[in-house]
């Protein structure tokens, strides 16, 4: 099991950096890659952890998924609004949650900028020099759960999800509470950072080698945000659990 973790690590490794020298030819966005992917697998749920207002839910069911969306915003305005979100979409459910490593009682930082920046981490001096409306207006007491018990709590089985994160720089602790689900969930769709943009974050390599080890493969990348100064920050990608 240990070389074939290796072997994975180092296959992702390799096209991890080729990730850089084709982006010329990354997708603009990634939502038609995301259905057709989700429709091959006959995969009619998603797991939408750091849903914000709901966004990326209204562009899957614009791009034809009619399935079950469940979505997880801790953050109290914000959830008030992706309540009335998913009353003009459904299927779609929304729980007033973070989601991370273990159940717990956390702090969340509350940004400037609609709570798009919102994150249990605090935000690094990157972040806010390249985008100042970021910045933490409030600060929030939160209830976290993990991915393994809320797919108990909500009847459902891991192959029969998809697995979205968008989470600013907490990704690495919400697929530590899939620990027991993600060798088995088919689709991840994750933003990954090149640089941190928060403190303590995990950059991209090491998720995806982790990633790996649970049997994911990228499938797919897309161009995320980029700096003042043009250089690119983040990315979105999407893996898939290899039958291999």
């Amino acid at each position: 099991m240990k070389i074939r973790s290796r072997m994975r690590g180092n296959s992702l490794i390799r096209s991890s950096r080729d990730l850089f020298t084709g982006v010329r030819n990354i997708a603009d966005t990634p939502f038609k890659s995301i259905v057709r992917n989700l429709n091959q697998d006959c995969v009619f749920n998603i797991i939408d952890v750091g849903a914000n207002i709901g966004q990326f839910g209204i562009d899957v069911r614009r791009h034809g998924f009619k399935g079950q969306i469940f979505s997880y915003e801790p953050v109290q305005e914000t959830f008030e609004i992706l309540s009335q979100t998913i009353n003009r979409h459904q299927p779609w459910k929304a729980f007033q949650l973070g989601l991370g490593a273990a159940e717990s009682e956390r702090t969340i930082n509350v940004s400037g900028n609609a709570g798009l920046s919102s994150s249990i981490l605090e935000m690094a001096s990157l972040h806010l020099e390249n985008f100042p409306d970021s910045a933490t207006v409030a600060k929030q007491n939160i209830s976290v759960s993990t991915i393994d018990k809320q797919l108990e709590v909500l009847g459902l089985r891991p192959q029969e999800i998809m697995l979205k994160l968008d989470v600013q720089g907490f990704e690495a602790e919400v697929l530590k509470g899939a620990s027991q689900t993600l060798s088995k969930i088919p689709l991840v769709y994750l933003e990954v950072s090149i640089t941190p943009l928060y403190e303590g974050e995990i950059s991209f390599l090491p998720i995806l080698i982790e990633l790996s080890k649970s049997g994911h493969q990228v499938i797919d990348v897309f161009r995320g945000i980029r700096g003042s100064n043009g250089q690119l920050l983040q990315l979105d990608i999407l893996t898939k659990l290899s039958n291999e």
